[in-house]
C-alpha cells in the first residue's frame, strides 16, 4: 500500500485523533435520544473532525493523509461508537437492569438475599467454609451489586473505546501512513541534496 505523508505532527496520528472524537462524542451521547443519536453523533463527530482539521492545514498536513483519517474516523469507528452508545444509554436510562434501579430498598433486599444465601451455605456441611465471613462477604455484595453492575458495564464500554482507537493506531501502522516533522523533511533534502561545485574536492594540481 503507498506510503501517506503527515508533516503535522504525532497529535494527528488516527489512534490520537480517533481519541479525541469519541471523547466529544462520549460528552454528548448522554444527551440524546434514540430516535436522533446517530445522527446528532455523526454531526458532533463531523465538527470535532473540522475544527481539527484547521490545526492540521496550519501545520501543512497532507490533503490525502486527512481523506485517509477521515474516512477511517467517519466510516469504520463511528458506527461501532454509535451502536456502543446507543447499549450504553439504554443500560444508564434503565439503572443498569437493577431492580427498581438500585434505590436503597433494592440494596437492602439484595443485602438480606447475600444474607440468605450465606446461611444457607453455612449450614450445608460438605463445604468447609469460615461462617461469619461468608455471610458478611455475601450481604456486603448484595448492598454493593448495583455499583458492581455498574462498574461491569462501564468498564465492558470503556473497552469497547480503548479497543476503537487501537484499531486506528494498528491500521496506520499497517497502512504505513507516518506522519514526519518539518525538522525531519529539512534534513533528509540536507543529506540527500548534492554537492555545490564551492563543496566539491579540488583536483590535485599537476605538476
Amino acid at each position: 500500500m503507498t506510503s501517506v505523508l503527515n508533516i503535522a505532527g504525532p497529535e494527528y496520528d488516527f489512534g490520537s485523533v480517533v481519541f479525541v472524537v469519541l471523547e466529544e462524542l462520549e460528552h454528548r451521547r448522554r444527551s440524546l435520544e434514540r430516535d436522533e443519536l446517530e445522527y446528532r453523533l455523526k454531526e458532533t463527530a463531523k465538527a470535532k473532525l473540522k475544527q481539527i482539521k484547521r490545526a492540521f492545514d496550519e501545520f501543512g498536513g497532507s490533503a490525502s493523509y486527512w481523506a485517509t483519517l477521515e474516512k477511517e474516523v467517519l466510516e469504520t469507528a463511528l458506527p461501532q461508537y454509535v451502536d456502543a452508545a446507543e447499549e450504553m444509554n439504554e443500560l444508564e436510562r434503565s439503572g443498569y437492569g437493577v431492580w427498581r434501579k438500585g434505590d436503597p430498598a433494592a440494596r437492602f433486599a439484595f443485602a438480606v438475599g447475600g444474607l440468605f444465601i450465606g446461611s444457607i451455605i453455612i449450614i450445608l456441611p460438605f463445604i468447609p467454609v469460615a461462617e461469619v465471613f461468608v455471610t458478611m462477604g455475601l450481604t456486603a455484595a448484595g448492598a454493593a451489586y448495583p455499583e458492581i453492575k455498574r462498574y461491569t458495564h462501564e468498564r465492558r464500554h470503556f473497552q469497547t473505546l480503548n479497543r476503537l482507537v487501537n484499531d486506528a493506531a494498528a491500521y496506520q501502522a499497517n497502512a504505513r501512513l507516518h506522519y514526519m516533522t518539518t525538522t525531519d523533511i529539512k534534513e533528509s533534502f540536507t543529506l540527500n541534496a548534492p554537492a555545490l561545485p564551492s563543496e566539491r574536492e579540488e583536483p590535485p594540481l599537476s605538476s
